[in-house]
């Protein structure tokens, strides 16, 4: 949907926000969906890498609660029982924080177990939001949110974050992941607002602990490897470079590797040649292994890189080292063990 008609969209929008206030008021069924009219208890799932025990929630009676955060304020009424997540990090980071039970709605994409840490939680999830960039505020607001998380990195996200300001719904807009600090403030932000700020902020240790024992790991390595990684977010190979990269070129560095490319683009054999790279790595996005990069890994010029030749090609799953979230610390770890497993023989 182009911009111009998400606009034209908005009396429909202000009806239908009206009559979610209508119906909030006299429904206090909070595990219904808008699909299916019920949700499944969730099921025990496997605990994510280095899972943090579950702290007390905060009590229903701390809220309303109010969150100055990126220049907006926000303030929420009840500690949140249908949490729509519109964007796949925030979703995970929801997930791990209040449980399926407690979110309404989130991307499928968050089932795809190389594109979320949390994928068999999502599972728990009776409505999936359909893939791309471009949520639907009407179908956002039939689900009765309690609170709306969304991160502003497209166009079509940015669209739907103008249209639910303007209505009764509580919405917290991140626009900031490519740092850990930044990671850790929105892990702090949204386990505020759903009522489990203990919880959050033992995931935020979790984190840093990790990138702490990498940092001292490879404080003493005396060479750099030279690094090329590379994406199949649209099914292909595309190389990432150091700006417009996401998390990706700060996991690298901090790893004790140099991302050789300064610009991303389309994967040409010519110019992965020209970079040299001692180690490769590859970004799984679609759980497709080394299948979405055959064409360039196996093209013949690519023979003599002293990556391939050595065999250092590393495969991550996108979420350990693409998406920001509070987990990417395994990545780093798993990159790091890879540039320089020397520093972990110990």
């Amino acid at each position: 949907m182009t911009r111009f008609r998400r606009f034209i969209l908005m009396p429909g929008l202000i009806a239908a926000a009206m009559l979610l206030v209508a119906a909030c008021g006299g429904d206090d069924d909070d595990t219904g969906s808008a699909e299916s009219g019920s949700r499944p208890n969730p099921t025990a799932t496997a605990p994510l890498a280095g899972a943090a025990p579950s702290p007390t929630a905060t009590p229903a009676s701390a809220f309303p609660v109010t969150i100055e955060h990126e220049g907006r304020s926000v303030t929420i009424k009840d500690r949140p029982k249908r949490i729509v997540a519109l964007s796949n990090d925030v979703a995970d980071i929801a997930l791990r924080l209040a449980g399926p039970e407690r979110v309404a709605a989130l991307p499928a994409s968050n089932g795809t177990p190389s594109l979320a840490a949390g994928a068999a939680m999502a599972g728990s999830v009776a409505t999936k939001l359909p893939p791309g960039t471009n949520p639907e505020p009407e179908q956002i607001l039939s689900l009765k949110p309690d609170l709306v998380l969304i991160t502003t990195r497209h166009g079509g996200e940015q669209d739907a974050a103008k249209l639910l300001e303007q209505v009764n719904v509580p919405l917290l807009i991140f626009a900031h992941w490519g740092k850990p600090e930044e990671i850790a403030e929105n892990v702090r932000v949204i386990g505020k607002a759903v009522g489990e700020v203990e919880k959050a902020e033992q995931l935020v240790k979790e984190m840093e602990a990790g990138m702490e024992r990498v940092k001292k790991a490879v404080s003493g390595v005396q060479t750099k490897p030279r690094v090329v990684a590379f994406s199949d977010q649209a099914n292909r190979p595309f190389l990432i470079g150091k700006s417009g990269g996401g998390i990706t070129p700060t996991l690298i560095a901090m790893a004790g590797g140099e991302l050789v490319a300064d610009q991303g683009g389309p994967a040409q054999t010519e110019r992965v040649v020209a970079l040299n790279p001692d180690v490769i790595v590859i970004i799984d996005v679609w759980g497709k292994g080394l299948e979405n990069y055959r064409s360039i890994l196996d093209a013949p010029a690519m023979q003599a890189l002293p990556a391939v030749k050595n065999n250092r090609i590393i495969v991550l799953p996108a979420w350990q080292a693409f998406l920001p979230t509070d987990q990417v610390w395994v990545g780093l770890e798993a990159l790091a063990k890879a540039l320089h497993p020397e520093a972990f023989r110990s």
